[in-house]
């Protein structure tokens, strides 16, 4: 599976011409998953938007979301997966993934700008057994139509938590305060790299995780929720941004799983992977 500095504002907000732009808070959105399927709008205004994504299913699910290319279609982007094929032809930006556990719903918030006039599809990867087919072959996939909005907003001037990937490490604050943070993914190597974070279990340390990674053993029981992940294509920023309430006196594993090749390790055996403590007063 596939997760601090204030970065410029230039950086995570979309300018626009023909006037001064408006700074709003992002609406909230619910997706919700169901076996095997979303219940999503077709439709969707373009600005500042939050999504959160609740589990209605009896399998575990996940939220992906991306956005296509245009003139591609959904069509082609299903099929490209169902091929095994890269899908970097058909996608332009990768928003990010939430994650949810049977009959709860993420805990982390999922920001972006939707662009108006452009088309996102949300689909899940997971698979019941390891022979199953994975949830989007089952029909678990829905496009998401942006239609412009007529005022211009763009996402409120806030402090971020920056998260910097290298091949192969991250550059992180290691101890952040309890509460609400806001986390950026920006990608200063040459590859695709990922940032994927988790709440460890407690009395877990960060290396009996790796270790059970390592040898490709399961590792639900040691993490008490996967929040969420954020991509980056080389030398560019996330689309998506998480907002997660961190947890005092928790730890947070970060992980990128990626590989540059099939043959290839994937990036934490070479040394990208880290962990938040959580520790001081709230807002400290």
């Amino acid at each position: 599976m596939k997760l601090v500095v204030v970065i410029a504002l230039a950086a995570i907000v979309t300018h626009h011409s023909g006037g001064p732009s408006r700074f709003a808070a992002p609406r909230e959105v619910e997706i919700i998953g169901l076996d095997y399927a979303f219940r999503a709008p077709a439709e969707i205004r373009s600005g500042p938007t939050t999504f959160r994504f609740r589990n209605a299913g009896k399998a575990r699910h996940e939220l992906v979301i991306v956005r296509l290319k245009q003139g591609a279609t959904i069509d082609q982007l299903v099929q490209r997966m169902k091929d095994s094929l890269p899908i970097a032809d058909v996608v332009d930006g990768n928003v990010g993934v939430l994650f949810a556990d049977t009959g709860k719903r993420s805990t982390a918030g999922l920001t972006t700008t939707l662009t108006g006039g452009r088309e996102y599809v949300i689909y899940c990867q997971f698979r019941d057994t390891l022979t199953a087919p994975r949830h989007f072959q089952m029909g678990m996939y829905s496009l998401l139509k942006v239609k412009p909005s007529p005022s211009i907003a763009t996402l409120e001037r806030i402090k971020v938590d920056t998260i910097v990937a290298h091949d192969y490490a991250f550059v992180y604050p290691r101890t952040l305060a309890p509460g609400p943070h806001v986390f950026v993914f920006r990608n200063d190597g040459k590859v695709l790299h990922e940032f994927n974070i988790a709440l460890l279990k407690r009395g877990v340390t960060l290396q009996q995780f790796l270790e059970r990674r390592r040898t490709n053993a399961p590792t639900r029981d040691l993490v008490d929720e996967g929040l969420g992940v954020l991509l980056s294509q080389s030398r560019s920023e996330s689309l998506g941004r998480l907002t997660v309430n961190l947890l005092s006196g928790r730890e947070y594993r970060i992980i990128c799983i990626f590989r540059d090749d099939p043959k290839a390790p994937p990036h934490f055996q070479l040394g990208m992977y880290g962990s938040i403590q959580v520790t001081g007063n709230p807002g400290g």
